[in-house]
């Protein structure tokens, strides 16, 4: 047995957003069929923004859109590996990267970290064996469908634990400013509903969701995009919030740095000055961790992460079933003439 660790790779190049593939003036925006062997395919393009490739053993490509018979050359999915001849891949920056590799509270987080990638496809083979999709451009929007229900069902638990960071490190600043976090309870209180919400969304989605005939669990459609809207908005502001909380010194950035702080020339000075009820250093780490996850490195695509809240909010309509809740209301209401929309 292997442990497989994948990346999905969707999102496009996408060129000139009021063209479709075809109409591009360079097809290679979009990742696209190349040539067609018996052995397999031979595919060009890229794909952008892709998380985890780095940490990844195969890359799993699929469509990034729905897509028309005219641009079923673009209707393609496969596994690869990340070491793939042709494919090559640029890790991208991220805020406050510099600090990664610097020793301190500067870096306020080390365990873990941040891997996102841009993937250039210059001619790969991919063997017949790792093909999935091929041309069937019918199958592309239901595709792109089941990728995004069980993804955005999950990032409302991924913004829900970087919101109990922000609210726990919101609380060590004050503190160490000698600061009760009662003074704070009905910012806290709004924090944790900002939290809960989205976790909850996330859970229900799954909880409503259906087995489908493949075995794969496909998380209720209309839930799992309105969580996706929640989780466009309420972790800024539960940022905003955090930073209320801790103070200009968390939300600023304007503390010194690790080095100066710990200087033998005039460490003892920024020591002094910044030591508030508690240590010079409890309180510049306490604020660097506010600053890591709402200003800097730590920061989750919450806006654009899984897809936009718009194309979500595109999926609400379709789903929200608006004439059965019509029909609802005029049963209730004892209204048997037929009202349609004008």
């Amino acid at each position: 047995a292997r442990d497989i660790t994948i990346a999905g790779a969707l999102t496009e190049a996408k060129g000139d957003r009021t063209k479709t593939p075809s109409q591009q003036d360079d097809k290679d925006f979009f990742l696209h069929l190349k040539e067609k062997r018996d052995d397999g395919i031979i595919v060009r393009g890229a794909k952008l923004m892709i998380c985890g490739v780095a940490a990844a053993s195969e890359i799993f490509v699929i469509p990034g859109t729905a897509y028309k018979e005219e641009d079923s050359d673009c209707a393609v999915a496969f596994v690869i590996p990340r070491d793939t001849e042709g494919l090559t891949i640029i890790e991208t920056r991220h805020p406050s990267d510099d600090r990664d590799a610097e020793d301190g509270f500067d870096n306020p987080v080390t365990e873990g970290g941040i891997t996102q990638a841009y993937l250039f496809f210059e001619d790969v083979f991919v063997p017949n064996e790792r093909v999935f999709m091929c041309g069937e451009h019918k199958y592309t929007g239901s595709n792109i469908g089941y990728f995004v229900m069980p993804y955005r069902a999950a990032i409302g638990g991924c913004v829900a634990g970087q919101g109990d960071i922000k609210i726990g490190s919101a609380i060590l600043t004050a503190r160490t400013n000698g600061l009760k976090s009662k003074i704070f309870k009905d910012k806290l209180v709004q924090m944790n509903i900002n939290n809960e919400t989205t976790y909850a969304v996330g859970i229900a989605s799954a909880a409503r969701g259906k087995k489908h005939e493949s075995g794969a669990w496909m998380c209720d459609p209309l839930l799992s995009n309105v969580n996706k809207v929640h989780v466009a908005t309420l972790p800024y502001n539960t940022s905003v919030i955090a930073q209320d909380i801790a103070g200009g010194i968390a939300e600023t950035g304007c503390m010194p740095s690790y080095k100066d702080f710990t200087s033998e020339k005039h460490g003892h000075l920024i020591q002094k000055y910044m030591r508030a009820k508690h240590s010079a250093e409890s309180r510049a780490r306490a604020a660097r961790l506010v600053e890591w996850c709402t200003l800097g490195g730590g920061v989750p695509g919450c806006m654009h992460g899984g897809g936009s809240p718009d194309g979500a909010k595109l999926f609400i309509k379709a789903y929200s079933e608006l004439e059965k809740k019509v029909d609802i209301a005029k049963k209730l209401a004892g209204i048997t003439e037929e009202i349609p929309e004008p």
